[in-house]
């Protein structure tokens, strides 16, 4: 009865849990733009046809920025430990190879640069936000190697084309990093972010070659998971090109959400292993009880007593240890099933490798990493339990309700009888 209830206690709250994250989980639309070098003029989407594909009834919120690569021209970049390669050997010392930094210089308006720089573990740490025509947000290790200021200009140089075009912008304020992190591949992600230039939209939108190597990158928060074939439905019938793709952070969802399912299908696996070899166990145990205790019934039908009057006896000490049991089990769970399932949490973690440590650069600003399960008993749960132990019972009751009613004294004697002889 422990065993069954502590992984019915599991299971579902797992599935509670499931629910309600991702309830709670912004479901994000994401138009991704093809090749623009291969594209006709009026197959590419303007910054004013990616607003009316959000003024929708579906859309909650429209993050946009853009973005285009660029050359720091003569600053000091900074350069990180290739995640990806191997390491080499120069004399007797071991090397790690390194790679330089891609700069992105990437344009948005004031709310969306907050949201960009913290889902990418940001904080502005000098200036704000709002950013005037050609002012700029730099990293502050970025500011550190070149020894600039806030007042300072900087040249950068968009390429893509032969002939790069160049822009000098003032810088207004810097970012760091929220919190240092370790040194392994998901710290060289943070660590490249940090040679990113950040304008609002007119700087960025101003170059002239944007249209050919710049990239819009669009989002769209969605009121409810279950409006995106509306919605895609809608976009299109709003002139969106069949070249682009539309992509949904649902698998964000369904990686972050796996420990936990994982952690489900094992206790619902178990459970079910529980039901199937405890009601098999409890008939076996039935039947031989029953024949120890036949000389017992032998004697009392003798008497007098009738199959119903030893069947109703025999239910009402069933449901008295029935409800001994429950009640005991019950209050065990208590003290044992969240340790249990922190445990199990912890080891499916390992199983699926590091979820946390990849949403700590891939985040959704409204969920945090799932450290822990609730478990709860609630309505669903207790009506499982109690479902589980009337299983139990009527199982037991049902055995010897039927060799109550299948025995007969006199061939009982006869073949104990026979068996002495």
């Amino acid at each position: 009865m422990l065993s069954s209830m502590v992984t019915n206690t599991i299971y579902t709250s797992t599935k509670l849990f499931v629910k309600n994250y991702s309830k709670q989980f912004t479901t994000l639309v994401t138009i991704l733009e093809p090749d623009l070098s291969n594209l006709t003029h009026e197959e590419k989407l303007t910054k004013e046809q990616y607003l009316k594909f959000g003024e929708s009834t579906y859309v909650n919120n429209t993050r946009m920025t853009a973005s285009v690569p660029v050359s720091l021209e003569s600053l000091k970049t900074i350069t990180a430990v290739s995640p990806f390669q191997f390491q080499k050997v120069e004399g007797d010392e071991l090397k790690r190879s390194s790679y330089q930094s891609i700069a992105n210089w990437l344009g948005a308006g004031a709310a969306d640069l907050a949201k960009e720089l913290a889902e990418s573990g940001m904080e502005i740490s000098a200036g704000n936000a709002d950013l005037k025509r050609n002012d700029c947000l730099i990293s502050e290790e970025l500011a550190q190697m070149n020894q600039l200021k806030i007042g300072d200009s900087i040249q950068v140089a968009a390429i893509g084309s032969d002939q790069a075009e160049k822009q000098r912008l003032v810088i207004a304020g810097m970012y760091r990093s929220q919190k240092k992190t370790q040194s392994n591949g998901a710290s060289e992600l943070v660590k490249i972010q940090e040679n990113d230039i950040f304008t609002n939209w007119e700087t960025v939108y101003a170059i002239k070659t944007f249209d050919r190597f710049g990239y819009n990158n669009v989002a769209y928060e969605l009121k409810n998971a279950d409006d995106f074939d509306a919605f895609f439905k809608e976009i299109q019938a709003k002139g969106l090109p069949s070249k682009y793709q539309v992509i949904t952070n649902e698998t964000n969802l369904q990686m972050l959400l796996s420990p936990v399912n994982g952690l489900g299908t094992l206790a619902g696996t178990i459970l079910l292993g529980l039901l199937l070899f405890g009601s098999f166990s409890l008939a076996l145990f039935s039947i031989r009880a029953f024949k120890q205790k036949q000389t017992e019934i032998c004697v009392m039908r003798n008497i007098g007593i009738t199959q119903k009057q030893l069947i109703n006896s025999r239910l009402i000490e069933l449901v008295g240890v029935t409800m001994f049991s429950f009640s005991l089990a019950f209050l065990s769970a208590q003290w044992i099933v969240q340790p249990i399932a922190d445990w199990q949490l912890k080891n499916q973690k390992l199983l699926m490798g590091n979820v946390d440590q990849l949403f700590s650069v891939m985040g959704n600003s409204k969920n945090e990493a799932i450290i822990s399960i609730p478990m709860m008993i609630n309505d669903n749960s207790l009506l499982m339990l109690i479902g589980i132990a009337c299983l139990f019972l009527m199982t037991i009751i049902s055995i010897e309700g039927y060799k109550i009613f299948k025995f007969e004294p006199i061939e009982f004697l006869l073949e104990r009888n026979r068996s002495e002889q």
